[in-house]
């Protein structure tokens, strides 16, 4: 009776000083498995913080970039929209300035030179010769006969029907093909280089500042 007693203890005794020792590999496990996963963690919070890094750079690059090119579009706009002002100012002053001129006794020639201008950009035959209703007395058979010399064009003063604006508007035979040289139109045909012009005189002042 007491030796089956006493190997009942011992068996206890050996499961006991397994289920220790399955305790003790099981603790040594989740401490190891602890161990790396704090060890991954941290791996992976210096990638995430290198990688937001590495984003918030960028982002400050692409934000600063495009409030460089906005503010590049943005002077340049400014830029043309003082340029067109002036150009407007310009032109104002201009063609009163040549309105003036109307009643001076040089103006007959200036006609002239417009329509001698216009009879080559037209290039035909014949044409007529419009104006408006101040400058067409100005414009009689000498006037013409002066524009017309060394040309094949035929010039014929319209009877009536002045155009607006001043200066000179022609009208080809056939009424297919016109040159309008008004000062309105040549102010408009010289546009570009009116601008220019402006874009040199801003630039040229900046660079003495």
């Amino acid at each position: 009776m007491e030796e089956r007693s006493s190997d009942a203890e011992d068996i206890v005794a050996g499961i006991l000083a397994d289920a220790d020792a399955e305790a003790v590999r099981i603790a040594a496990e989740a401490e190891a498995y602890a161990a790396q996963s704090a060890a991954r963690a941290a791996d992976q919070a210096a990638t995430i913080a290198r990688e937001a890094a590495a984003k918030s750079e960028a982002q400050a690059a692409v934000i600063q970039a495009d409030t460089l090119a906005k503010a590049t579009i943005e002077s340049r706009k400014r830029s043309l929209r003082l340029q067109e002002s002036l150009s407007g100012v310009i032109v104002e002053r201009a063609v009163s300035t040549i309105a003036a001129t109307v009643a001076g006794l040089g103006y007959r020639d200036i006609l002239r030179g417009w329509i001698v201008e216009a009879a080559i950009g037209l290039s035909s035959e014949a044409a007529t010769v419009n104006a408006s209703m101040n400058e067409l007395p100005l414009i009689d058979e000498d006037l013409l006969r002066l524009a017309a010399t060394g040309k094949a064009t035929r010039l014929r003063r319209v009877e009536g029907d002045p155009v607006i604006g001043q200066g000179v508007y022609l009208l080809a035979e056939g009424g297919r093909l016109a040159y309008d040289n008004r000062v309105a139109t040549r102010f408009e045909r010289n546009k570009a280089d009116i601008r220019k012009l402006i874009y040199k005189a801003l630039n040229d002042e900046g660079s003495r500042v």
